[in-house]
């Protein structure tokens, strides 16, 4: 009796099955293409092994799937891997958009400082809305203040989430005299981008427009948040004189 319910346990619990090895996990990975399942793929193995990058790397050198490569990107971003810095600043001149984005993003979120040029000269001539903002973001993650020029040209170009990308950006690395009278042209847009716009201000200016407030259940839908409010009317006060008003920042 005892032997047949031993058989008639679960195979699992009888023989214990073994877990996967990274060179297992690797080729599951490249093989699917639900992106749902291959992001579950690729949290189990940075999750079971802390030294898969270079494994990650030659994968992604190697594979000839687009959706591969860009993932194995964000893996080798999840474990600090920053020996694939070269192939990265590389892939910035990828076919496919969503790499281009991915490398951009991945530069920032590894800290490559000597990524600037390579991303100046990506971002210059990229025309993708995702490649745009993940460079935009990757500009702020470094510091790169010599992307300014590249973003106030960019920003007429682009709307909706895209532009409010730029405007963010433009608002952390550009020049309180040239760029605060280009944001506030856009305070008075969409209520994302005018509260975009206003914290951009405020950033370029060294000004506050006090907390972030919720709107009221009673107002529009489409009504203004409070900084978007104070930005309108501070830069109506300010904008004849500026920058050489005496009253608009800080002393």
């Amino acid at each position: 009796m005892v032997a047949v319910l031993l058989l008639m346990a679960p195979l699992s619990r009888v023989f214990p099955q073994q877990p996967d090895s990274t060179a297992s996990l690797l080729l599951r990975f490249d093989n699917e293409h639900d992106l749902s399942a291959k992001e579950h793929l690729l949290l189990t193995l940075t999750n079971k092994d802390p030294g898969a990058g270079p494994a990650l790397l030659r994968l992604a050198e190697s594979t000839t799937n687009s959706d591969t490569r860009w993932m194995a990107m964000r893996g080798m971003g999840t474990l600090h891997y920053t020996a694939c810095a070269p192939f990265l600043e590389a892939s910035l001149k990828d076919s496919d958009a969503l790499v281009r984005a991915n490398a951009a993003r991945n530069l920032g979120d590894l800290r490559i400082r000597s990524a600037s040029d390579p991303l100046l000269h990506m971002f210059a001539a990229e025309q993708d809305p995702g490649a745009i903002q993940q460079a935009s973001l990757a500009f702020q993650m470094l510091n790169i203040k010599a992307a300014a020029p590249y973003i106030r040209e960019k920003i007429p170009a682009f709307t909706g989430q895209t532009r409010d990308w730029l405007i963010g950006a433009l608002g952390a690395l550009g020049s309180p005299a040239k760029d605060v009278a280009l944001v506030a042209g856009y305070l008075e847009g969409d209520i994302t981008t005018g509260m975009v716009a206003a914290e951009a201000i405020q950033k370029l200016a060294g000004v506050s427009f006090g907390p972030q407030t919720h709107r009221s259940d009673y107002l529009p839908l489409d009504y203004p948040w409070s900084v978007t409010l104070a930005a309108r009317a501070w830069w109506k006060s300010h904008k004849d004189t500026w920058p050489h008003c005496d009253d608009c920042r800080p002393k």
